[in-house]
């Protein structure tokens, strides 16, 4: 029985979708990249995204560590998704491990959990991984704490998953819809009471 589930954070814990996407058009013309409406692209991957803005890939270190700071200006005005703090209090009840993997920075996680009242619910975190840096996250994660199953809300998190062989339930809330996550990954969940209840099925298997 597995009963270690890791969370992504960006659109699967916390809804950060507006922070985000106002950010990256805000920057733009700065940065020298195309505004992109992010609604209307919900079907794309990130290097389709990627490609669509015309960002040169070697900038994109750059472009994540000064939006990761932006992002923790704002970390006290990130919510979570609605019924996420009563999921992670319900699986912590019944003996589940908590952890995040996600590419946002420790400070802004930091906020996040200490706003929620979230402090001894995660025994794993595993901040500022880069954007095409999961798998790797991943499977270092499996080294050092055993395997566990993934709940992320990008294609991007399923290829990373497949790729290091783990299991992995999406979220239709956060960034990709439901339709191109059901046509990639067969366990996605529309709402929390889902999540939990394929979250149960995957601990017993």
């Amino acid at each position: 029985m597995n009963k270690f589930v890791v969370f992504d954070f960006d659109g699967t814990l916390a809804d950060t979708f507006e922070l985000g996407s106002k950010l990256l058009n805000l920057y733009a013309q700065e940065f020298g990249y195309n505004k992109i409406d992010f609604e209307k692209h919900k079907n794309s991957s990130a290097k389709e995204l990627i490609k669509l803005s015309g960002v040169r890939f070697w900038k994109i270190p750059h472009l994540l560590r000064f939006f990761r700071k932006k992002s923790q200006e704002k970390a006290d005005e990130i919510k979570p998704f609605s019924g996420i703090i009563d999921l992670i209090k319900q699986l912590k009840s019944e003996n589940y491990k908590l952890g995040i993997i996600t590419t946002n920075s420790s400070q802004t996680i930091d906020t996040f959990i200490k706003t929620n009242g979230l402090e001894e619910y995660f025994s794993f975190i595993k901040t500022e991984v880069s954007l095409f840096g999961k798998k790797r996250a991943l499977k270092k994660a499996s080294r050092l704490s055993g395997d566990f199953l993934y709940i992320g809300d990008e294609l991007r998190d399923i290829e990373a998953c497949n790729a290091a062989k783990k299991k992995i339930i999406s979220v239709s809330w956060g960034f990709n819809s439901f339709e191109i996550l059901k046509k990639n990954n067969p366990f996605v969940a529309k709402n929390t009471q889902e999540l939990y209840d394929l979250i149960t099925i995957f601990s017993k298997q």
